[in-house]
């Protein structure tokens, strides 16, 4: 049989090639856009004609005596129409411009300056079609060879200085935006030209808008694209991370599209891997150790039975009991960390209740304050164990407790109150070191094994709750943070 040769597979571009590839994608779709909406919606002509002619064409209507009262076209080039008061001006942004064609309008048609009114305005490429209507370029003659410094001659004539009107209304290029013409006429009406008008100016503002909303739709696109790429993957180490500290339960990540994502996951995942190998290895040693110390504890006590002295006798009885508690605390310890208990629905308040009950038959004052029912998803063992080791803290070194239990925005608060000496601020954390006592004495009944707080904060936690100390001396208070919807 023939050995199937392996696919080849093209190796997927880094970070760096895909910013690349996303900006090049955005500007080509930009182009495009542009570029269809040119095809489109067409952008406004330009009207291309020599002064000569302007002149001649404006004298010779001037001359005819036409008595219309509509617009007329001349051509496909100019609308002419009668009105009692044009609506423009003299002058305009191309000021040297209007002054000269006025002055050569007038000496042709034999008028003074005042009958000839010229309003035009330089074309600018500095905004979105500054001109959404027709555009003339008047030059001084044909044929010609339009290049940008002829165009541009407005600047250049400028620059030598002043001369005659005239004479610069005739030897150079304008580029306009608006050009309106006006002649007085024998009757005191004026007709106006204006370079004529092949579309609606509307379209060409719509497509100026939609060319900004294609191209910030397409930036957002490309964007969201690189956002997403680079954001989904660090989400997805954000929760394996919370999940490793919360659960002590390894997340392996895989399927990472870019190389660089790949390398960080397949080193976090072999870290996991050896955080919780190590964590284990602990949790069974120190398991195994307090398990092998039953046997000599169960020995001393049977040897403590034939000590003839009392007093030797009570002390021995009492240092093995003390050993005993805390061997039991410790495997408990384990146990909590091992443990796989499912979440189920548990109605928080009803358990609460019944551990008031149980320390109140035991009499301790232990008072609740709360709804009857209020239903969250936990490890119910767990939980109940976490709150019985705050309560019997509580009563150990507070006299009373008072639990307040609340619902607040999708979670749910338990204070537990005592009248104790508290915990110092700087003390808050190596409270819930294990081992650890802040009470000074080393008596079993009020030094206990330091286990306690560390197993309730470690279920706390692995319910993705909180707890903290508020208060002190007489109004010390443990504060529980919890989500309704458990971890």
């Amino acid at each position: 049989m023939k050995s199937r040769q392996p696919r080849f597979k093209l190796p997927r571009p880094r970070l760096a090639a895909r910013l690349a590839i996303a900006i090049v994608l955005a500007v080509v779709s930009s182009f495009l856009l542009d570029q269809l909406l040119r095809t489109l919606i067409p952008p406004p002509p330009f009207l291309v004609t020599q002064r000569s002619w302007l002149v001649e064409t404006i004298v010779h209507a001037a001359r005819t005596g036409w008595d219309g009262t509509g617009k007329q076209a001349v051509g496909p080039f100019l609308d002419l129409e009668v009105q009692s008061e044009p609506d423009f001006v003299q002058g305009g942004g191309s000021a040297d411009f209007a002054r000269g064609l006025q002055a050569s309008l007038a000496e042709a048609l034999g008028k003074p300056a005042a009958d000839v009114r010229v309003r035009a305005d330089t074309f600018s490429d500095n905004f979105w079609e500054r001109s959404a209507t027709t555009s003339v370029v008047v030059i001084p003659r044909l044929p010609m060879l339009l290049t940008p410094r002829e165009a541009a001659s407005d600047q250049w004539e400028r620059a030598r200085g002043p001369i005659a009107m005239k004479e610069i209304a005739a030897g150079r290029t304008s580029v306009l935006g608006r050009l309106d013409i006006a002649v007085r006429r024998s009757d005191g009406s004026w007709l106006v030209m204006n370079p004529h008008q092949t579309g609606d100016a509307r379209w060409h503002y719509m497509r100026n808008l939609l060319a900004v909303a294609g191209n910030l739709l397409i930036l957002a696109v490309f964007s969201f694209w690189m956002a997403r790429s680079i954001v989904a993957p660090l989400t997805r180490l954000a929760n394996a991370a919370e999940r490793l500290g919360r659960d002590r339960e390894p997340t392996l990540i895989g399927d990472m599209r870019l190389p660089e994502f790949a390398a960080i996951a397949g080193t976090f995942n072999a870290m996991q891997l050896r955080l919780k190998r190590f964590v284990d290895e602990r949790i069974q040693m120190l398991a195994a150790i307090s398990h092998d110390l039953r046997t000599p504890l169960t020995r001393l006590r049977l040897l403590a039975e034939y000590i003839e002295d009392a007093d030797q006798r009570a002390q021995l009885r009492s240092n093995v009991a003390e050993m005993e508690t805390m061997v039991a605390d410790a495997l408990a310890f384990m146990r909590e960390e091992a443990s796989h208990e499912p979440l189920g629905t548990v109605d928080l308040a009803a358990l609460l209740i019944s551990l008031a009950d149980t320390h109140h038959d035991l009499g301790e004052e232990v008072l609740y304050e709360g709804p009857d029912h209020l239903d969250i998803r936990c490890r119910p063992v767990a939980i109940r164990r976490a709150f019985a080791n705050l309560i019997a803290n509580g009563c150990k070194y507070g006299e009373a407790v008072h639990i307040v239990l609340a619902a607040e925005d999708g979670r749910v608060s338990v204070a537990f109150r005592d009248r104790g000496p508290g915990i110092a601020p700087e003390d808050a954390e190596r409270a819930f070191a294990p081992f650890v006592r802040l009470e000074t004495s080393r008596g079993r009944e009020t030094g206990g094994t330091g286990l306690g707080l560390t197993i309730s904060r470690d279920v706390i936690r692995s319910h993705g709750g909180e707890i903290g100390f508020e208060g002190g001396a007489g109004d010390f208070t443990v504060c529980v943070r919890l989500p309704r919807g458990g971890a």
